[in-house]
């Protein structure tokens, strides 16, 4: 067998896997994306209850105080 015969047959058995590789991967589909965990955020997992008695909760109630709720720039 000479060197031209064993490169054209190897490029053809290159071109066969990849295309065999091209059709089950058009039928599969894409697989499910991974799921995003962090762990970067140490903090409490109440912050309302883990807070300091002398702080108030980060949230505002609208229905108290005297100062109306405020809204975004589309208003």
């Amino acid at each position: 067998m000479n060197t031209a015969t064993k490169l054209t047959a190897f490029l053809l058995g290159l071109a066969v896997v990849f295309g065999a590789a091209y059709g089950v991967g058009q039928v599969t589909g894409p697989g499910t994306p991974a799921v995003e965990t962090h762990h970067d955020d140490p903090g409490p997992a109440n912050p309302e209850r883990d807070a300091p008695e002398h702080e108030a909760p980060e949230h505002d109630d609208p229905g108290t105080g005297s100062h109306p709720p405020e809204h975004g720039p589309d208003r």
